[in-house]
């Protein structure tokens, strides 16, 4: 895929993205950022555009931060079960288990 050049528009200022992703995409990442600069400057006053950006920035950050966390401890939840399910297999007790279910 080729580099595409998009013009978005952020916190009023209209920049031109170039990248290798879709269009469409760059619109997404530039809206999500967008409309998280605006929710930031309703909630804080006298702050300057920078600020406001910075701000946005530690947000996204803490998102993408909190998102690993979760996806860490989903993996972890994974790993141990499908250790307890390689044991089950060693010790041949879903071999039976499955015996059993098919003789109900």
């Amino acid at each position: 895929m080729g580099t595409t050049s998009v013009k978005v528009e952020i916190f009023g200022q209209t920049y031109t993205i170039n990248g290798d992703a879709p269009p469409e995409y760059i619109l997404r990442l530039a809206d999500y950022i967008n409309r998280k600069m605006n929710e930031i400057s309703s909630n804080v006053s006298n702050t300057n555009p920078t600020q406001i950006a910075i701000l946005a920035a530690l947000n996204i950050t803490d998102e993408f931060f909190q998102l690993q966390k979760i996806k860490s401890g989903s993996e972890s939840v994974i790993e141990e079960k499908t250790k307890l399910l390689i044991s089950m297999l060693d010790e041949g007790l879903i071999g039976d288990i499955v015996s059993a279910s098919n003789k109900v």
